[in-house]
């Protein structure tokens, strides 16, 4: 993920904001790490569902605590013991992303701060979406070939928030970047990618086609910082693909 344009701006939106963080730190819905290793802070904890990729971490950093434990029953940590807290993309895959959002009021501090990403959207709200390249890694799907993934607006972020006792200091978007760095690569591979997903239904071509597309969209990123016209293009972007809300437990 973090090879991609996506994944790159969200790494450095995270850090950005992440950087002056003190205390206990726990990136919920952690994966292999990649945020925990960038951070400097020595009180970082990880947490994941997934074993597996909390292994590849352990094998990597095995100074860093990790727990297998679900995002939507925090009550594995005793309240009150994090300072700080990173949720990032993961209320999306969640079928109640309210309690989530009462367990990190559990576990902050007073004082403390969370910072949570997920998709956004407009218009229709997504769900069940297909698994597509998914499938290379083991993932099944709960309702044929779909698995659960939705997304959010800051608005609601906001009110999920509010709900849990939390108060609000920032929320917005990010990524603006994707909606003009991706055209090209849209053009070159958007076709082929809707015939392989509605009528060949080929995991590895899906993948293939997907590396060029973010190969593409990396390149055409590239050219356009260097013509230096990007900020000239986010400034006439009301709003990026992704969803953020930073708040603080009062």
């Amino acid at each position: 993920m973090y090879r991609t344009l996506s994944g790159r701006l969200r790494l450095a939106f995270i850090l950005g904001r992440l950087g002056d963080w003190k205390g206990r730190f726990l990136d919920i819905g952690c994966n292999a790490g990649t945020v925990l290793r960038s951070l400097s802070n020595p009180r970082k904890f990880g947490m994941d569902l997934s074993l597996s990729v909390l292994g590849r971490l352990r094998r990597v950093n095995p100074e860093i605590p990790l727990v297998v434990a679900d995002a939507q029953a925090l009550e594995c940590f005793r309240p009150g013991l994090f300072e700080g807290i990173l949720c990032s993309e993961v209320l999306e895959h969640l079928p109640d992303p309210g309690r989530a959002f009462l367990g990190i009021a559990r576990l902050l501090a007073p004082g403390g701060r969370a910072l949570l990403t997920t998709p956004n959207y407009r218009g229709h709200r997504p769900d069940w979406v297909r698994i597509g390249v998914l499938a290379r890694f083991g993932v099944e799907g709960m309702r044929q070939d779909r698995y659960f993934h939705t997304a959010f607006r800051p608005e609601e972020l906001e009110g999920l928030a509010r709900a849990a006792g939390l108060a609000v200091l920032e929320s917005g978007t990010l990524e603006k970047e994707i909606k003009y760095a991706a055209k090209p690569a849209v053009l070159l591979f958007g076709l082929p990618k809707w015939l392989n997903r509605e009528l060949l239904h080929r995991a590895w071509l899906d993948m293939l086609l997907q590396n060029g597309l973010d190969r593409v969209t990396l390149a055409a990123y590239a050219c356009l910082r260097r013509m230096h016209v990007h900020e000239w293009l986010n400034r006439r972007i009301n709003e990026g693909v992704r969803s953020y809300i930073l708040v603080q437990k009062t």
